[in-house]
């Protein structure tokens, strides 16, 4: 089968294939298990009124070789959708896009009161005004430091290759000669995301590339996991037709990000470069009680995206605590949830990112046994968090995030100029939360804490570990246990290098910090009292254990090195 394939191919390739779609969807439906793309370069968009390019659906132990093989979607929609697969292996692929989703300039003006600036795009990018922004230091052609957030801007074009992005102060970061980037998410008529994987088990990625994207890299979510990225990288991707400067951005969004799935990925010798947001994340949500009746639950996931919960998994309130077991579990709406007058009322008014804040997607699931639960509490499944990650000998030099709410494995990587590592369930005081056995180990960060201040989020310091409960007050032990930070290295880090919160159960050994406090913190996590001139800054934690972290040549704006203060 693979010979005659392999001729087929070799055939197509001599006839100057310019879609392998055709060609992958006949080798399928023979039962071929592995399918060679001729490498080439392939524009293509959707068809008979789809929204996304390429998809790969309901297949089942397939190897789809892709070397040499360029996807450049032309419209700004989602490039390749794989939907319920186990055992895929994808090879090789490289995903980019024409239009691209985002474009960048120089700024060549700014208002007396700062309140705009105008960018005068480069030759060969989109003329588009794209509101989302970053600054762009020209030496060194990466975020600026001392980038403050820059929600809420305006932008549109004057002229033909000029645009005008308004907020207040941007011009004092944005002075002239100063680079930026602006860029966009999906078409109207589009869905964001350069490849989604769903629904699926066991998939390979291997020597994947993303250059851009309308949205994320990839999106994974949902089904049993498993998922290895092996060698994939997202960065950007080379100059454009017209062109004589190199892009400044890959992605719209974050890079990378898996959420809601049974078994958390391998992601192993990756390189993430220049992403819009996020670098990496691990995602996961909690879920509101909306009505108990014995072990019959009706629950709703913060997530509105997310299917939520299946049959075997489990929910529980707290690390240590009762959990019980799905045995059921069938979707309904609010409507048919019959749920109780003074519920739909708190539902009804609840403000965004409230504890009332949930999807208008029910559950209604049958336990195993009963909780000791009510309308209003909230449960978290260890089965839907991506528990068991591995994150492994990747390279980062992108300015986001990465962001974990699981227990895994981060070993071996290097993160340089990050906003942070940083972990944190991200849900408000009363959503349950519990993520026990993370270990991180052998990583070097370097460069952090170097913009985008928030001194009201208690994500600081370029290792955070925190929950942030109601009026600026950090939760009790408990949301972390089970914590391993060793021989991890630290250098030139600005504010907190190390800061936890809310643990029981942490180990901090043979840790290197070099050089921190040379330049002055930015204030962030100044709202709940971390120490922004500390080393390392640990509170509400129990049963801590700090051994052999050496501080080499600490600088000007160090304080204390290390400060413990008792829950």
């Amino acid at each position: 089968m693979i010979a005659r394939l392999l001729l087929f191919l070799s055939c197509s390739a001599a006839m100057a294939l310019d879609d392998f779609r055709p060609m992958v969807t006949e080798a399928i439906t023979k039962g071929e298990k592995k399918i060679v793309i001729p490498a080439g370069t392939y524009r293509l968009a959707p068809v008979g009124g789809e929204k996304c390019v390429w998809s790969l659906h309901d297949l089942k132990d397939l190897e789809i070789i892709a070397d040499g093989v360029t996807l450049i979607s032309t419209k700004l929609t989602r490039a390749l959708a794989i939907d319920a697969c186990s055992g895929v292996t994808l090879r090789g692929l490289t995903v980019d896009y024409d239009p691209l989703p985002f474009t960048q300039g120089t700024v060549t003006a700014v208002a007396e009161d700062k309140s705009w600036i105008d960018v005068k795009l480069h030759a060969g990018y989109p003329r588009q005004p794209y509101s989302r922004i970053d600054v762009v230091d020209p030496a060194t052609r990466y975020r600026k430091k001392g980038m403050p957030f820059l929600w809420g801007t305006k932008a549109e074009l004057h002229g033909d290759d000029t645009v005008r992005v308004t907020l207040k102060g941007i011009g004092n970061t944005a002075t002239v000669g100063t680079l930026a980037s602006l860029n966009t998410g999906p078409a109207t008529d589009g869905i964001p995301h350069a490849l989604s994987i769903e629904h699926c088990s066991s998939l390979t990625l291997r020597g994947v590339t993303i250059h851009s994207a309308p949205g994320m890299g990839i999106l994974e979510c949902d089904g049993d996991g498993k998922t290895a990225y092996l060698g994939c990288r997202v960065v950007p991707g080379p100059i454009p037709d017209g062109a004589s400067e190199a892009r400044l951005l890959s992605t719209s969004w974050d890079a990378m990000q898996t959420k809601t799935v049974r078994h958390g990925p391998r992601v192993e010798d990756c390189e993430i470069r220049e992403a819009g947001d996020d670098s990496w994340s691990v995602q996961s949500a909690d879920f509101m009680v909306l009505k108990a009746t014995g072990n019959t639950l009706v629950i709703a996931c913060r997530d509105e995206y997310t299917i939520g919960v299946e049959s075997s998994d489990r929910l529980k309130t707290r690390i240590g605590g009762p959990e019980a077991t799905i045995t059921a579990r069938r979707g309904l709406s609010r409507a048919g949830a019959t749920l109780d007058a003074d519920v739909l009322a708190k539902l009804k008014d609840a403000p965004q990112w409230s504890e009332w804040k949930v999807s208008p997607k029910c559950l209604e699931v049958t336990l195993d046994q009963a909780l000791p639960v009510k309308p209003g509490d909230s449960l978290y499944s260890p089965d839907r968090m991506g528990n068991g990650f591995a994150f492994l000998n990747n390279r980062i030099h992108s300015s986001g995030r990465v962001l974990i709410k699981a227990a895994g494995r981060i070993e071996g990587n290097i993160l340089d100029t990050p906003h942070a590592l940083v972990v944190c369930p991200e849900l408000p005081d009363k959503a349950a939360a519990g993520i026990d056995g993370l270990v991180i180990r052998k990583n070097t960060i370097r460069r952090s804490g170097w913009f985008c201040a928030a001194p009201w989020s208690a994500q600081a310091g370029a290792l955070s570990i925190t929950a942030a409960g109601d009026a600026q007050q950090l939760r009790p032990p408990g949301v972390f246990a089970n914590l391993v930070i060793e021989n991890n290295t630290f250098e030139d880090c600005s504010g907190p290098n190390l800061a936890i919160t809310s643990a029981r159960g942490v180990k901090v050994s043979g840790n290197h910090f070099i050089r921190p406090h040379h330049d002055k913190p930015d204030g962030t996590g100044g709202s709940y009292g971390i120490a922004s001139n500390a080393v390392i800054w640990t509170t509400q934690c129990e049963d801590v254990e700090m051994k052999d972290n050496p501080i080499t040549e600490p600088g000007p704006f160090c304080g204390e090195q290390v400060v413990e203060k008792k829950p």
